[in-house]
């Protein structure tokens, strides 16, 4: 049974969460947030190398572009695109339940930001050197809606 992905970050957050708590314990909090992070831009990097694997006749803009339709699977984000051109695929996301669900869950507010965004540039990154994110606000950070381009350089 597949599992999906707002389901799975849920689940995620669930443990890192009692990992964040447990680290500040022993830990400043700057330094168990950063264990936290590299975590999760680690996992970002891994997910995006395995999904450029799966890229049928290797990665590419066209490909990574149905990584959203993974992301919103369930509902999880409402997405409103501004470009989808062969060098470029930007969106805005107005709604992201899996910071909404982070929230619900009580985790504290520099915990949701770290777990929810801290993935993205990483996965970019992994997936392909050509493919870079630019991303200037978040609503995990409190802006109306997260802004996200990719860009592909040929």
């Amino acid at each position: 049974m597949e599992i999906r992905q707002i389901d799975r970050r849920i689940i995620e957050a669930e443990m890192l969460g009692r990992v964040y708590e447990e680290l500040c314990r022993t830990h400043d909090r700057d330094a168990a947030l950063a264990v936290i992070a590299n975590t999760v831009a680690r996992a970002g990097r891994e997910a995006g190398k395995a999904f450029a694997a799966a890229a049928p006749g290797g990665p590419s803009l066209a490909h990574f572009k149905t990584v959203v339709d993974i992301w919103r699977a369930g509902g999880a984000l409402d997405i409103a695109v501004e470009e989808d051109s062969d060098t470029a695929f930007s969106f805005r996301v107005t709604r992201c339940g899996y910071v909404d669900a982070y929230r619900e869950a009580g985790m504290p507010e520099e915990l949701c930001r770290t777990i929810s965004c801290n993935r993205d540039a990483p996965f970019a990154e992994a997936y392909d050197p050509r493919l870079t994110l630019e991303r200037p606000c978040t609503i995990a950070a409190g802006a109306e809606a997260c802004r996200f381009r990719f860009v592909w350089t040929k």
